[in-house]
């Protein structure tokens, strides 16, 4: 079972390979609409790439709940 370092790290990585970030400070309160200008149809690709990553899988509901980062972090490490 990977650290929460290790989940964030992740996270990050999925975010910034999917969508380009390089230039972007990513952390636990980025916001993914406000900060990062993500839309509906990048949460499904986020969540594609997540769910290649860790193996779990994501219903709609649970992603309309995943405001920032940290949601995303606790959300994985809730359910790993």
């Amino acid at each position: 079972m990977p650290s929460r370092n290790e989940i964030i790290a992740m996270v990050k990585e999925v975010l910034q390979q999917e969508f380009d970030l390089t230039d972007v400070e990513l952390n636990l309160d980025t916001h993914l609409v406000d900060d990062l200008d993500l839309d509906s149809i990048d949460a499904i690709d986020m969540a594609v790439r997540l769910e290649e990553r860790t193996g779990l899988h994501f219903e709609d509901d649970e992603l309309k709940s995943l405001q920032t980062i940290g949601d995303i972090v606790d959300k994985i490490d809730g359910r790993l």
